[in-house]
């Protein structure tokens, strides 16, 4: 191989996730690897090891509008919840619940860092 590839790097990453599976379950932790910054000659990603069992990573096909939300990132606390309000190609609008009515903050999230709460009507 004389040159990295986009194709070969998503290749690359997803084997290596693969094979930490094995460390995540004997350790208890969640590993993942972050986004892939690469050129022709090296590639460089950043690995994040977390106490606790790893969470499903979502896609925008595992929401609809209206359901309730976490977001599993450091600087929200795990215990707010946001409303789905509008589902877009790459990531969801979500609409926090704190009571402040229009004034709540709205953000525009990634799928994958998005966690359930309830579903629509429930």
């Amino acid at each position: 191989m004389t040159e990295l590839s986009k194709q070969t790097v998503q290749t690359i990453h997803s084997e290596i996730q693969d094979l930490l599976a094995p460390l995540q379950e004997k350790y208890g932790i969640n590993i993942n690897l972050g986004s892939v910054r690469f050129n022709a000659h090296e590639l460089r990603t950043k690995l994040t090891a977390r106490i606790g069992k790893a969470t499903p990573r979502l896609s925008k096909n595992d929401f609809n509008v209206g359901d309730i939300v976490g977001i599993n990132d450091k600087s929200i606390d795990v215990n707010d919840r946001f409303e789905i309000i509008k589902i877009n190609n790459k990531n969801i609008k979500v609409r926090g619940l704190d009571g402040l009515g229009m004034r709540d903050p709205i953000y525009s999230v990634s799928p994958g860092l998005l966690i359930k709460k309830r579903k629509y009507g429930n």
